[in-house]
């Protein structure tokens, strides 16, 4: 009898298990349209030359791989919130802003989610739809999971009135989880107006918000697409922000992010410091140093600065094009106002508005890989394969 007898395994995760489905797929027109990573027209994804560079710098000057401390790099943090909430705010904010240097978004999210857990509260609202790790990390924290209306399917557009409306319901100091931009999986951000309204709104109510920031520079602009979280910040929220340079720096590997948190005053950013570093110590101990290095590298280097600066509207700009083609290719098939939505949607995801029935098909009969909620990675289309893509959205959708 062996004592992992009662082990019951656990699905595979929706994203990387139509990943693994795809490399074991025979078939020579198959698409990959799932994981979140930026490809090129070769559907490449190559290190950014600013890394490139950045690491020959560190290859030169760095002399020990020595531990970091718990809370991680000291410099990349506060060069890292320079970034997220820009520098005036961060001169302001000195004392009241915490950071940690944490393993990609995704442990930013799962140290905060540990932190809230056990100092503040267990609840939290997620949007409905959402990323759907964010379920199982809050889950894991010991967090009581609630969802609020995020989306309408029929028109797509934000449900904003019902949004509201939800988490008016929510009890007082409850966390809500949102995306500072390039919401994932429908590409589709609040206006500057509602980010406003919802500012104003969850002060009113008591509640914090807790942004995912996974796409900076992939919606509107380096700038732009942190204009909601300074927002917030400069309306005297105690928030938190898990950001991640896994996309913006193409750094996926090096596990490299930060977790932010606001209070209102210098001594409880002290007492939480001492909690979250505590978090860490217990968890993993210290963060990797190699990610951090190359982002303070990169931007404590004016050159470095603008060539990443360069990088990044690049991608953007093919995140566009791609949208923009594949706009205009499914009006031609559909009609026009199709599908014309998807033009005014941010960053790498969109969601088709297609059945869980017809992405079943594509995959099934035409090896066109996208999850189940029809969201797609624009940067898994080039000009070879969206004709192809097309022509299996025309011949599944009945």
């Amino acid at each position: 009898m062996s004592i992992f007898e009662n082990v019951v395994p656990f699905p595979p995760d929706p994203i990387f298990g139509l990943g693994t489905r795809f490399k074991k797929d025979k078939n020579p027109n198959k698409v990959d349209l799932t994981v979140g990573i930026f490809r090129d027209e070769d559907l490449e994804t190559h290190t950014l030359r600013c890394v490139k560079e950045a690491e020959k710098v560190l290859e030169k000057i760095e002399k020990d791989k020595l531990y970091l401390s718990m809370g991680g790099d000291q410099t990349f943090i506060q060069e890292a919130q320079k970034l997220v909430f820009g520098e005036d705010f961060c001169k302001k904010a000195k004392g009241t802003l915490f950071g940690a240097q944490t393993l990609g978004g995704t442990g930013g999210l799962r140290l905060g989610g540990d932190f809230l857990a056990r100092e503040v509260t267990k609840k939290v609202y997620l949007s409905d739809p959402t990323w759907p790790n964010h379920r199982g990390i809050f889950e894991a924290c010991g967090m009581e999971i609630e969802t609020y209306p995020y989306y309408n399917y029929e028109t797509h557009t934000l449900d904003f009135e019902r949004m509201l409306d939800a988490l008016s319901r929510a009890p007082e100091n409850s966390i809500v989880v949102l995306h500072g931009c390039c919401h994932n999986p429908t590409g589709c951000d609040p206006t500057e107006a509602q980010w406003k309204e919802l500012s104003t709104f969850l002060l009113k109510k008591k509640l914090v918000p807790f942004f995912d920031f996974a796409y900076q520079g992939f919606g509107r602009g380096l700038e732009e697409d942190a204009w909601a979280i300074r927002h917030f910040a400069n309306q005297g929220h105690e928030m938190f922000v898990a950001a991640s340079y896994s996309k913006n720096f193409g750094l996926y590997g090096e596990r490299i992010g930060c977790l932010s948190i606001i209070a209102k005053n210098e001594q409880l950013s002290q007492n939480l410091s001492s909690v979250v570093k505590r978090l860490a110590r217990v968890n993993y101990s210290n963060p990797p140093r190699h990610g951090a290095g190359i982002i303070t590298t990169i931007l404590q280097d004016a050159g470095l600065v603008e060539m990443w600066k360069g990088e990044v509207n690049q991608m953007r700009e093919r995140i566009i094009f791609i949208k923009n083609e594949l706009v205009d290719a499914l009006g031609k098939q559909f009609g026009k106002d199709k599908f014309g939505f998807l033009k005014r949607r941010y960053g790498l995801f969109s969601m088709l508005g297609i059945s869980g029935k017809q992405v079943d098909r594509m995959i099934d009969e035409y090896a066109v890989y996208l999850t189940s909620s029809g969201r797609i990675n624009l940067t898994g289309l080039n000009e070879k394969n969206m004709p192809y893509v097309i022509e299996a959205i025309l011949k599944t959708k009945g």
